[in-house]
């Protein structure tokens, strides 16, 4: 499945984290630092459309043993600049996510804003790759917009502040145009499980919101 992930962030690796702690008050960065909680020494860890990555630096000083995929060598390089400051080991990786072919399954994939790029049908893709990558009760965990709850008013409030930005990346080609993603009816049931779902608002209401899932790969 060559070619699949197009989207290059090279031209915003300068500003893109601060862009998003801005545009999201700070909750981007929050589940980012929540996906980080469920790894313990040892832990074979793949991220996947890594960006700057600045969380691999607190998986590395956890013990995880980390591969970072992007494909753009800028924000790699940042992400390099990070560990080399703190003396940390990761192992970076230039390309395109599905052309990966691991040697062993990992334990944990964590895909933070990675899955968002790509149209559901793309995602699904995406995911049934992750699946084949994941040990048998290894861990997914996944940072997203959150899907929005409370009925009418949720939708609105949501789509008033999701459409306009993914409009503008779409414009400027950093990501497909699509809803909010919906990952219960994405994810494959006879491969995942969803354990959890901590879900971090904006504002002071519900909705907009982000999330940070933790799914299981079924065992067989």
């Amino acid at each position: 499945m060559g070619g699949f992930d197009r989207y290059g962030y090279g031209p915003v690796a300068a500003i893109y984290d601060e862009l998003a702690a801005f545009y999201s008050r700070g909750r981007i960065g929050e589940t980012k630092r929540l996906s980080t909680e469920v790894l313990k020494p040892g832990d074979r860890v793949l991220y996947p459309g890594v960006g700057r990555g600045q969380e691999v630096l607190s998986a590395v000083r956890l013990g995880a043993v980390v591969t970072a995929v992007d494909v753009s060598a800028a924000m790699l390089g940042r992400l390099r600049a990070g560990l080399d400051r703190e003396d940390l080991s990761a192992e970076l990786v230039q390309a395109d996510v599905s052309t990966l072919r691991p040697e062993a399954p990992y334990d944990v994939i964590i895909a933070n804003y990675f899955l968002n790029l790509f149209e559901a049908s793309r995602a699904v893709e995406m995911l049934d790759h992750l699946a084949d990558w994941l040990r048998p009760g290894g861990l997914l965990v996944v940072s997203d917009f959150a899907r929005p709850s409370g009925g009418a008013p949720g939708r609105l409030v949501s789509e008033l502040y999701y459409r306009p930005v993914n409009g503008l990346a779409w414009v400027f080609g950093l990501c497909a145009l699509h809803p909010i993603l919906d990952y219960s009816s994405l994810l494959d049931p006879e491969k995942f499980r969803i354990v959890s779902a901590s879900r971090l608002p904006v504002l002071g209401g519900q909705n907009p919101a982000y999330v940070s899932m933790v799914v299981e790969r079924i065992a067989k």
